[in-house]
């Protein structure tokens, strides 16, 4: 019997995948909480913060409500569902008896979740921004479509990363959501919020991201404020290479991750 090719079998795993994302209920969750966001950002408009235009008021709730909590949390818990949740089932047996590479398997589900995050994320920030229309003062200048299309990359770009750090989580650790809090609360919500001359933030995924919204924001001195309160004086050079930076955090963990998916010899762990 002939094994199936390597790139098939990514492609059929990341369906499936996919097909059982689309069952997960957390789904609901995620709607209900994109709306709330946009019924937030639409009272808002009613009385915004005081000298507060359209980009500010979108940058701000996008940012804290959107890129710093829901994106984060929603990916990686699929990535962990996703890749720990055949350990936790006892039904990884029947994937590894395949003749098929342990590698191929793991990069189709970290393809399916990375997909997902980055699509609901895309879409949260649509409707987010959509929320802030109806509001014309606030769009003196006419609506600026360029803050939507920077929150949307930098979203996208971010759930692909915080992806990969969770199949990282998944296939090393046995107690993988508790590392994902770990890491969001402790890594992006502490480190990623340190001044610019802290090199330690280079290991984050939130910094990157939000040099990203900045570089394309291009924002004024309050809005610079609002998205990194840390940094008293906001200096475009601190900008650097936030693309860059993603793709070898997201490289890093992902190779992390085959290698201890395709060497560790797993048993059958308690549902977390």
């Amino acid at each position: 019997m002939n094994s199936p090719g390597f790139v098939s079998v990514v492609i059929e795993m990341a369906r499936q995948t996919a097909v059982l994302l689309l069952q997960n209920r957390l789904l609901w969750v995620v709607a209900v909480a994109e709306v709330g966001c946009a019924v937030i950002a639409f009272l808002l408009g009613y009385r915004p913060p005081r000298h507060a235009d359209g980009r500010l008021l979108y940058s701000m709730l996008a940012w804290w409500l959107l890129l710093s909590v829901l994106m984060p949390w929603v990916t990686m818990y699929f990535a962990v569902q996703a890749i720990h949740g055949d350990i936790e089932e006892r039904t990884f047996q029947y994937l590894f008896l395949r003749p098929v590479r342990r590698s191929a398997l793991l990069l189709g589900k970290w393809l399916a979740v990375a997909l997902f995050g980055s699509v609901l994320t895309a879409i949260g920030a649509v409707i987010l921004f959509l929320a802030t229309l109806p509001h014309a003062e606030l769009w003196v200048d006419g609506v600026q479509w360029s803050v939507l299309t920077a929150f949307v990359l930098a979203g996208v770009c971010g759930a692909v990363a915080y992806s990969a750090v969770g199949a990282l989580f998944a296939a090393w650790t046995k107690r993988p959501l508790v590392w994902t809090a770990v890491f969001i609360v402790g890594m992006q919500y502490f480190i990623g919020n340190l001044p610019a001359k802290a090199g330690i933030r280079a290991i984050t995924v939130a910094d990157p991201v939000r040099r990203m919204v900045l570089d394309r924001v291009e924002p004024d001195r309050r809005l610079a404020r609002w998205l990194w309160p840390s940094e008293r004086e906001f200096d475009p050079e601190v900008i650097g290479q936030p693309v860059w930076n993603l793709v070898v955090i997201t490289g890093v963990a992902l190779a992390l991750a085959l290698r201890a998916y395709a060497r560790s010899e797993y048993d059958a762990r308690a549902r977390e």
